[in-house]
Order: structure tokens, then sequence, then C-alpha cells
């Protein structure tokens, strides 16, 4: 099975058990989310409660196709309905391929999604209401962290849903900030 982050020694698959991690910082406070599978459908999940439009931002880390590195945010905001059709037709993509941070947020700043290339969502917005939606699906809370070393898959099977992906908006394209780890 194809998979975006694995243990360097043996080349197993990282996952977690369904785990949520309070963050907190000085200025804001997230949810560091681990699943076991199935992300896309989860993060859909969380927006379904949400008035919408949606925001999409494409980071793009490393292309197999020699695309430029770079953030790409989708030109205008979408609607539920849209943004559901965008993540569910690239869903393997994004959950199998180490290659992009797939960032999803409501414009009207009700909440705050990081999909990124190490199978964490960071979660922004309402915690209190994120964790009761969490814990109904038998998450629980505890700590999630990459092993060392890891590595990272760009997997040939997906260079037509990189391709895909890029086709799908007149993406609005900026480089890599600090912070985006090529």
């Amino acid at each position: 099975m194809l998979f975006k982050i694995g243990d360097l020694d043996n080349q197993e698959e990282i996952f977690w058990d369904n785990l949520y991690q309070k963050e907190r910082y000085p200025d804001f406070s997230r949810l560091l989310i681990g699943c076991k599978s199935k992300e896309i459908p989860l993060i859909l999940e969380l927006c379904k409660e949400m008035k919408g439009p949606f925001g999409v931002l494409y980071v793009l880390l490393v292309s197999r196709l020699g695309k430029a590195s770079g953030r790409y945010q989708s030109p205008c905001p979408l609607s539920y309905e849209e943004l559901e059709l965008f993540l569910y037709e690239h869903q393997e993509y994004f959950e199998r391929d180490g290659r992009q941070h797939l960032w999803v947020s409501s414009v009207s700043g009700e909440g705050q999604f990081i999909f990124d290339n190490h199978n964490y969502i960071f979660a922004y917005g309402d915690i209190n209401s994120y964790i009761s939606k969490l814990e109904s699906k038998g998450f629980s809370e505890g700590e999630i962290r990459i092993p060392a070393p890891h590595c990272h898959n760009y997997h040939t099977d997906f260079d037509s849903e990189e391709e895909a992906v890029n086709n799908e908006f007149e993406w609005l394209y900026s480089p890599l900030q600090e912070g985006d780890d090529p």
C-alpha cells in the first residue's frame, strides 16, 4: 500500500490511533489531530458545521512533474459542496502522497484546518466543539509525535493526480514561506 510518511528504519507507515493533542501558545491555541486513516472525510465533517464559503491553499513542496514549489491559493471561495467534491476527487493523493500540505479555511473565520505532509491535521477555531466531535468518533487525547528518522514518499502513481490538482483551478501562486518545509 502506498503511504505518505514512514519510519525510515523499517519503511512502515506512520499513523496514529485517532488521537488529539491540545497545543497552547501565547497568541493562539490549536488541536493537533492524528488519524488512523481518512483525514479528508474528517476535515469535511468538521467544516460541515461552518457557514462557509471556504478557501483552499495547496502548498506544493516537491513536484515530480517540474512544477514550481510554492503556495497555490484557490482563486475564489468554494461552497461546501464544491469543497467536498474537490477534496473527495483528490482524497487518495492528499492522504497518501507526501509532496504537499493542504489548507482549508472558512472565509468567515470560523475555522482552519492544515493537513500537512506528516499526516497531522492542525485545527484552529472552536477547539471545544472539535474535541466533542472527535470524542464522539472515538478519538482520545494523547501525545502525537513523529519518530526520527522518518521519510516522506512521493509516488509515481500519483503524478497524474498532481497534474489534475494543478489543473483544477487557475491557482494564485506565491513562493513557499518559512515554515513550509520543503
